[in-house]
C-alpha cells in the first residue's frame, strides 16, 4: 500500500503491484469514433458500438433543455443532476467495452497502439460553420476517457501501448492497407457505401474505420520493433483484409462469430 486519504464520505487507497511486461506476437490499432470503436489489425478486427453513449448524452441535453422555468439556481440544480446521471451511465458503458477489450489482448498477447487526437475539439468550435446540435454533439464525445480507461488496465495487465504522434498517423483513413495507395471517398449521393472508401488497385469497397485501425496497427508494430531494436521485422507479409467482428457495447457478453 502506497497511501490512503480519508474525508468525510469516503476513504481513496492507493497501492501498486510489480507488473511483468507481456511478450506480445500482434499489434491491435484503435481507432475512435463518435459511434463505434475499431480495433484490430490485418487478421482481425472487432467493432464495438458506442451508439448507446451517443444516444445517453442526446437524451440528458433533451431533458436539460425541456425545463423553462425561470429560475437560474433550479435549472443548474437539474443540469448537476442529469449531467452527473448521464455521466455514471456512460462510464458504465465504457468501464465494460475496456475491460473487454484489454482481456482479449491479454488472451492473444496484443499489444495496443493509439493515434493521437488531442486537438480534435478545435474542429468543432462556434463559428466553424456547423450546426449547435452537430457541435454538442462532438463535443460530448469520450475519446479521451476511453484511452484513459484502456491505457491504465493494459498497463495493469502487462500489456504494451504505444502511442503514436499527429505525423505517423496522418492519413490513417485515406491509405490503403494492403498496396498504399491512396483511397478514394465515396460520393455524397452514394447511401449504399456510406463511410466507405475504395481502392482502384485492389478494386474493392473497404470500411473507413477498419482501414484506418488496420494502419495504425502497422505504425505500432513498427515503432514498437523499433523500441526493441528489430526495426526490420514489423509487419512481414502481404496483408489480408479480415472479417468484420460488430459488438455492442452494451451487451459485450455477445460475440458474432466470424462468417467464412
Amino acid at each position: 500500500m502506497r497511501s490512503f486519504t480519508l474525508t468525510n464520505n469516503t476513504v481513496s487507497i492507493c497501492y501498486c503491484k510489480e507488473i511483468a511486461e507481456i511478450e506480445c506476437a500482434t499489434m491491435a490499432g484503435i481507432d475512435r469514433n463518435l459511434r463505434n470503436l475499431t480495433v484490430g489489425n490485418n487478421n482481425d478486427i472487432v467493432q464495438y458500438d458506442l451508439s448507446k453513449v451517443v444516444d445517453i448524452a442526446e437524451n440528458t441535453r433533451s431533458i436539460v433543455k425541456s425545463f423553462k422555468r425561470n429560475d437560474v439556481r433550479n435549472r443548474k440544480k437539474i443540469a448537476v443532476k442529469y449531467g452527473r446521471r448521464r455521466r455514471n451511465r456512460v462510464q458504465q458503458v465504457l468501464h465494460s467495452l475496456s475491460k473487454h477489450l484489454v482481456n482479449k489482448a491479454k488472451e492473444k498477447r496484443t499489444a495496443i497502439a493509439f493515434e493521437k487526437l488531442t486537438d480534435i475539439r478545435r474542429m468543432y468550435q462556434r463559428g466553424n460553420y456547423q450546426g449547435r446540435n452537430y457541435r454538442s454533439k462532438l463535443n460530448g464525445w469520450s475519446f479521451a476517457e476511453i484511452k484513459r480507461l484502456i491505457t491504465y488496465k493494459a498497463q495493469w495487465e502487462g500489456i504494451p501501448v504505444i502511442q503514436l504522434s499527429s505525423t505517423e498517423t496522418r492519413g490513417t483513413s485515406q491509405l490503403c492497407p494492403q498496396c498504399g495507395k491512396r483511397l478514394q471517398g465515396a460520393d455524397y449521393k452514394d447511401v449504399i457505401h456510406n463511410r466507405q472508401v475504395f481502392c482502384k488497385h485492389c478494386n474493392r469497397w473497404m470500411d473507413r474505420d477498419v482501414v484506418a485501425a488496420m494502419n495504425i496497427a502497422k505504425k505500432g508494430a513498427e515503432v514498437f520493433q523499433r523500441s526493441k531494436g528489430l526495426a526490420g521485422e514489423a509487419m512481414k507479409g502481404k496483408p489480408t483484409m479480415p472479417v468484420i467482428l460488430r459488438v455492442d457495447a452494451s451487451k459485450l457478453t455477445f460475440r458474432r462469430e466470424p462468417i467464412s
